[in-house]
């Protein structure tokens, strides 16, 4: 079951499919009529389920019954999705792999979105295939088996270090620094996934808890963000001030870039980690959850996740709790509601 829309919303959809049909124009004029969608998945604070929600869409678009893709994409093929562990915490890198075969990674020194920043914050046109960072088939669907059609673009730990680069490089060639802001530094990622967009239809981009730099660069980067947020006091308190951040990095952007910037759409909020009693979120939890659709109307999501042992032990094994749904329990119910809200995202980047 999918949000209803109030006339305001369905105002907003419109005048967001516009500002899309000019962005995705671009990438027809480079790469024929392929549409990727690009997604960032952002919150300043830990613990609110960037992970998760970044991880299962990107898995989920393969999991769908055909007919459920035919329905909301359009076609029966299995879209190309690209995860971008954005994140020194590598988590979902991990989730990808596993723990283990991260280690192996990193001990081989598998090359990462560390040394991709790396080479386009200090060069204007490096000389880097991003082909090769990209791994392609070792995104676990579940115990023996992988993603046909997920690649991943692992992070590395040292990415904590990547912001304060990003800080204090300074080009000394810079000819922007006239007209704003330097610019460079927030259209890294957006050149990255430039060289690749032609390969997927979707990418989605987990974010670290903060709005610095990497982050900045993925909301470029992206046509859509999400926020997920746990229903309590402090988590929700904060969520206004992401909203207007991005606003605010809308109209920056959109300045400097003499309007081939566009705007960065919110999706919507997602409520994570919610507990139920009779099938409904418990009271003080539905008293905040309503209070977000009293402030945000419709771009709260209809459809939440709940608490329960299933998405952490699938991540444990390393696989999305899609593949633990057969085992019952909490396990078949977080992949039922994962389901909704990847159907009800579809819904909402229509055009």
């Amino acid at each position: 079951m999918l949000c209803r829309r109030s006339k305001e919303y369905e105002e907003m959809c419109t005048a967001g499919a516009q500002r899309m049909s000019c962005r995705q124009s671009r990438y027809r004029e480079g790469y024929g009529m392929r549409k990727c969608r690009t997604s960032s998945i952002v919150n300043w604070k830990e613990g609110v389920g960037k992970t998760t929600i970044t991880y299962h869409l990107g898995t989920g678009l393969e999991m769908l019954e055909p007919e459920h893709r035919e329905e909301h994409l359009g076609s029966e093929e299995v879209p190309r999705v690209l995860l971008v562990d954005n994140d020194a915490q590598c988590n979902l890198t991990i989730a990808c792999v596993g723990s283990d075969q991260f280690e192996k990674m990193l001990d081989k020194g598998v090359k990462t979105m560390k040394d991709l920043y790396k080479d386009f914050l200090e060069n204007d046109t490096p000389v880097v295939n991003v082909e090769e960072y990209i791994l392609e088939g070792v995104v676990r669907r579940n115990g023996s088996q992988t993603f046909e059609r997920i690649d991943l673009l692992p992070a590395h730990p040292d990415l904590v270090y990547t912001d304060m680069s990003f800080a204090i490089y300074s080009r000394a060639d810079f000819k922007e620094s006239m007209s704003g802001p330097p610019m460079y530094k927030f259209r890294v990622l957006d050149r990255i996934l430039e060289q690749v967009r032609d390969r997927y239809e979707f990418m989605f981009i987990d974010c670290p808890p903060s709005m610095h730099y990497l982050t900045q660069n993925a909301i470029y980067a992206s046509d859509y963000y999400i926020i997920p947020t746990l229903p309590d006091w402090f988590s929700a308190y904060g969520l206004h001030s992401i909203v207007a951040k991005v606003q605010e990095f809308n109209r920056w952007w959109d300045l400097a870039g003499n309007g081939l910037y566009r705007a960065t759409e919110l999706v919507g909020i997602i409520p994570n980690n919610v507990k139920e009693y009779n099938q409904e979120p418990i009271q003080s939890q539905a008293a905040i959850i309503n209070g977000l659709r009293e402030r945000y109307g419709d771009l709260v999501f209809y459809n939440y996740l709940t608490n329960g042992d299933g998405i952490p032990r699938a991540l444990h094994e390393a696989q999305p709790v899609y593949s633990l749904a057969g085992s019952g329990g909490s396990a078949a119910k977080q992949t039922k509601l994962l389901r909704r809200i990847l159907v009800e995202f579809l819904d909402r980047i229509a055009e």
